[in-house]
């Protein structure tokens, strides 16, 4: 359960990122080329732990 907690506090800073890009890019949210693609890794990286995660609870 230890790499869980972890991959949930991992999840928590990833969200944070994505909040910081929506915070620079206030009050439209126009997001460049650069920001999209990080947009897309973190959320990308969202998933994966989330799914780390079920699986391991699930067992």
């Amino acid at each position: 359960m230890e790499e869980v907690v972890e991959k949930t506090f991992e999840m928590a800073f990833l969200i944070e990122d994505l909040r910081e890009i929506w915070r620079k890019t206030a009050p439209f949210h126009k997001l460049n080329e650069e920001e999209k693609e990080k947009v897309l890794e973190i959320i990308d990286g969202i998933k994966n732990n989330c799914d780390y995660i079920s699986d391991k609870v699930a067992k």
